[in-house]
C-alpha cells in the first residue's frame, strides 16, 4: 500500500490547556499534522492555541483547519500565519475555506468561490511580503516568510477544487465515504492539468473517529459531527433533487429545522442522525473495525487521513488510533 500521512483535527470545545496536551500526545504518537478549527464564538481562539502548541512540539506541522476570509481581515490572517511559522520554525500550514459557523454565528455569510480565490491570491502575496492594496492603501508584512506557507482549501466544490489545483497545495475533504474515490479522481484530473505532483499537492480526508471495545458506544460518540457532515453533503444533494432515499430526505429536513450552530458538531444533534450514516461518514467501532475502514480510505488514493477524535476520552482515541492504525497501516 502507498504510504500516507496521518493528521489530527481539534476543535476548541474543551479547555485550552487540554487542547495543547492533545497536541503533545499527537506528536508523541506519530501524527504528522495537527489542524485547529476556527469558529471563534464557540471554540477557543485558534491562534492562541496554535502559538501554545508551537512551543510544546518540535516536529508536528500545525495550522488552522480551516479559517476563512470574512471574520478576520486578510492582513490579520497573513501576519498571524507568518508569526506562527516563525514561532514553530517553519512548521506552519494554512487551511482555508469559504466559512461556516465562524461567520454564520455573527450574522455573516460564507464567501463565494470567486471571493475565496481572490482571498487566497492576496494571502499568498501578503505572506510573501508583497505589497497589496486595500481601499487605495498599500499593505505589506515587513517580517514575511522567506519560504511559502502551504495552503490547503477545505472544499467539496469542483470549482474550488480546480482553483486549489492552480493556487494551493491541496484540498481538505469531509464528505461521504462513497464519494471519496470520485473526488480524488476529480482532484487529480485538475492537478494533472497544472502539472502538479503528490509532493506539492495533497488530498486530505478528514473524518470523525471513535474507538472503543464496545462498537455501539463508539458509533454513538461520532453522531454529533455526522449531523453537520450529513446536513452539508446530503443537504446539497437534496436541494439538487438528487437525494433519492426518502428516509435520508426526511432526516436532512429535520436537521435543517433543528440544527443549532452554537452547538456545532455537538452531541445535542445525535438524536437526529440515522444510525446507517455512521458507516457513511465516520470511522467508529472496535480497533479492528476502525483499521479496516482506514485501509479502505487509504486505498481510495488520499494522501492524508485526518481524524477528529470523539468519545469519553479524546486522548484515548488519539493513542488507540496511533497504535491500532498508524503503526500497522
Amino acid at each position: 500500500m502507498r504510504r500516507i500521512s496521518f493528521g489530527l483535527a481539534l476543535y476548541g470545545t474543551e479547555g485550552a490547556q487540554r487542547g495543547v496536551q492533545l497536541a503533545r500526545v499527537a506528536e508523541d504518537f506519530g501524527y504528522q499534522r495537527l489542524w485547529v478549527g476556527d469558529s471563534h464564538m464557540i471554540w477557543r481562539e485558534l491562534y492562541v492555541l496554535l502559538g501554545a502548541i508551537a512551543m510544546v512540539t518540535k516536529r508536528l506541522q500545525i495550522g488552522p483547519g480551516v479559517t476563512h476570509p470574512e471574520v478576520r481581515h486578510l492582513t490579520v490572517t497573513a501576519t498571524a500565519m507568518v508569526t506562527l511559522n516563525e514561532l514553530s520554525e517553519g512548521r506552519a500550514l494554512l487551511g482555508f475555506g469559504v466559512g461556516a459557523t465562524g461567520p454564520g454565528n455573527i450574522g455573516m455569510k460564507p464567501v463565494s468561490v470567486e471571493q475565496l480565490q481572490t482571498a487566497v491570491t492576496l494571502l499568498k502575496q501578503l505572506m510573501a511580503g508583497e505589497a497589496v492594496q486595500f481601499d487605495g492603501k498599500n499593505a505589506r508584512c515587513v517580517y514575511a516568510c522567506p519560504d511559502p506557507i502551504p495552503i490547503y482549501i477545505g472544499t467539496r466544490s469542483p470549482r474550488a477544487i480546480e482553483m486549489s489545483a492552480r493556487l494551493a497545495n491541496g484540498i481538505i475533504y469531509t464528505g461521504e465515504l462513497s464519494s471519496l474515490q470520485p473526488l480524488v479522481k476529480t482532484a487529480w484530473q485538475y492537478a494533472g492539468e497544472q502539472a502538479r505532483s503528490r509532493e506539492d499537492f495533497n488530498v486530505i480526508y478528514r473524518i470523525p473517529c471513535s474507538i472503543a471495545d464496545n462498537a455501539s458506544e463508539a458509533r454513538e460518540a461520532v453522531k454529533g459531527k455526522i449531523a453537520r457532515s450529513a446536513m452539508t453533503h446530503l443537504g446539497r444533494l437534496h436541494r439538487q433533487g438528487e437525494l433519492h432515499d426518502e428516509e435520508d430526505r426526511r432526516a436532512v429536513e429535520r436537521l435543517w429545522q433543528q440544527y443549532d450552530t452554537y452547538h456545532h458538531m455537538g452531541p445535542e444533534h445525535s438524536h437526529l442522525v440515522r444510525d446507517e450514516w455512521v458507516d457513511r461518514f465516520a470511522i467508529a467501532g472496535t480497533p479492528d473495525q476502525v483499521r479496516e475502514k482506514a485501509c479502505a480510505i487509504a486505498s481510495a488514493g488520499v494522501d492524508e487521513i485526518t481524524i477528529v477524535p470523539f468519545g469519553s476520552s479524546k486522548e484515548s482515541v488519539v493513542k488507540r488510533f496511533a497504535k491500532e492504525v498508524i503503526a500497522k497501516v
